[in-house]
């Protein structure tokens, strides 16, 4: 009976080491306090606010950013605001910086104080710039959301005051977005000049009021080919003017001179918040109804998608185990994760090999390989205003490891040869050796070492001088090349002798 026992002990104990030599568990993880580096494409993904100061990542806005034809672009996203296409610097600001909640678009928004007298926000135009002038205006476009406290009067979006010389008389000039009567109000004067080169002053008022605390898109657009100057609200059309000889759109147009270089305030005895303020040098066509309808869509409705980087696991038999999200999706929102594994990366394509769909917290069954791929596609609410925000994910993989070696080697000496022998790997994947042998001590250089000798357990070595010492080693490969080698199993020596 106690012989029972102790056998049964020598066995567990040996499944146990057996266990452990196989396991061999590993973590890849994405986003959290590692941030997000590890991702190599995106689509509609932006950075964003995230659990514990980290950074999570969430559908980003649905508004284009910078284009080739962008002059001026503030996206308000950060609370250092910036011009983005580097064509003004900031002399100046006063407002504060509104989370990505009270945000129109992206990840934040200005408040403007209902107390300042001066401007929330001051640009100083670089040369080539449009406010920089000392040109004409060429097709142009300006364009922002508001989401005014009040709609006080005379509070002003945007201003520009300039002036310019002509016929040895001072002429001043401005551009002006303003509140004016619950509407906006577009003001500008000596912008253009009529048929005697006087300057002369336009003025388009919207026909919708503004409503407090309610956000609001607002466009002015110029057409330098036709004359036409369009103010759209949300889209629609407020009014519209032909700058031509006689006002009529087949006339000539008349001629548009900007000044002299001045700076543009933004938010001056404004109340509310601002977002997405852009400058771009050329005419807008009407929206079509379907863009029209997703002008108030904060984010793509088709989505986002990101992948990361492909993880070389070192192993072609390591095996996928679980994926674990930490992610915040609200209602109607939704995330969805997928993983792919291969041997060749080389080879994958876009859908090759395929994606297989994952779940949080669920074991993942029969994927094993090299390389592994994790994916993930992001859905915003139906009217598009909320998106779902992944904080960090964890890829749990058991890692094939190099192969173990022999446990025990035998060498037998034979005349001019020697006879080796060894135990099996305990590892199952071993696809076959290779021995290692020398004339000193830890040193397997003789010609012709290593040797791959494939899947046996026994080789003779010939062509060895009898009466000399060799040291032999055996490692075991895992793959069908035989260039993963594990590490060197003990050491023996023997010396060939005549039999």
């Amino acid at each position: 009976m106690m012989c029972r026992k102790k056998l049964r002990a020598v066995l567990f104990l040996f499944v146990g080491v057996l266990s452990l030599a196989f396991a061999n568990p590993a973590v890849f993880e994405l986003g959290g306090k590692n941030g997000w580096g590890m991702l190599q494409y995106t689509e509609n993904i932006q950075m964003c606010p995230g659990k514990y100061g980290n950074p999570g990542i969430s559908l980003s806005s649905s508004v284009p950013k910078i284009t080739q034809q962008t002059d001026m672009y503030v996206s308000f996203d950060s609370p250092s605001i910036l011009e983005e296409t580097s064509s003004y610097t900031v002399q100046s600001s006063n407002m504060r910086f509104a989370g990505s909640t009270q945000a129109k678009f992206g990840s934040g928004a200005a408040l403007c104080s209902p107390h300042a007298k001066t401007a929330g926000l001051v640009l100083r135009p670089q040369q080539g710039s449009f406010f920089a002038g000392e040109r004409s205006t060429g097709s142009f476009s300006i364009e922002f959301w508001i989401a005014p406290s009040v709609a006080e009067n005379g509070s002003v979006i945007l201003q520009w005051y300039s002036s310019y010389f002509e016929r040895d008389r001072l002429t001043d000039q401005h551009i002006l977005a303003q509140i004016i009567q619950n509407k906006l109000e577009w003001n500008f004067f000596n912008i253009w000049q009529d048929k005697y080169q006087n300057g002369i002053s336009i003025q388009l008022r919207g026909r919708t009021n503004l409503i407090p605390s309610q956000w609001s898109h607002h466009l002015i657009t110029y057409d330098e080919e036709l004359g036409l100057l369009e103010y759209r609200m949300n889209g629609h059309t407020e009014n519209i003017v032909y700058i031509t000889e006689n006002g009529r759109e087949s006339d000539a147009v008349l001629l548009s001179k900007l000044g002299n270089s001045a700076a543009v305030s933004i938010g001056v005895q404004y109340a509310g918040l601002i977002d997405e303020l852009k400058v771009t040098r050329q005419f807008i066509e009407p929206p079509t109804f379907a863009e029209q309808a997703a002008l108030f869509d904060r984010y793509h409705l088709n989505g986002g998608r990101f992948e990361s980087l492909i993880l070389d696991s070192g192993g072609s038999l390591s095996e996928a185990k679980k994926v674990t999200v930490s992610a915040d999706t609200p209602v109607q929102t939704e995330a969805v994760f997928f993983i792919r594994s291969g041997e060749n990366r080389y080879a994958w394509t876009e859908t090759e090999p395929e994606w297989k769909p994952i779940w949080s917290g669920q074991a993942i069954t029969g994927m094993t390989g090299r390389f592994f791929q994790i994916a993930g596609n992001l859905y915003p609410t139906a009217d598009g205003q909320k998106t779902p925000i992944v904080h960090s994910i964890s890829f749990e993989y058991e890692k094939d490891s190099e192969p173990l070696p022999p446990a025990r080697l035998f060498a037998a000496p034979k005349d001019g040869a020697i006879e080796l022998s060894w135990t099996p790997s305990i590892d199952f994947d071993v696809k076959g050796y290779k021995v290692y042998y020398g004339e000193r001590k830890g040193e397997y250089f003789s010609p012709g070492s290593p040797i791959n000798v494939g899947k046996v357990l026994s080789y003779r070595i010939p062509d060895l001088s009898n009466g000399k010492i060799y040291f032999f080693t055996v490692a075991a490969y895992d793959d069908s090349e035989g260039t993963r080698v594990g590490s060197f199993s003990q050491e023996v020596w023997a010396r060939p002798r005549k039999e």
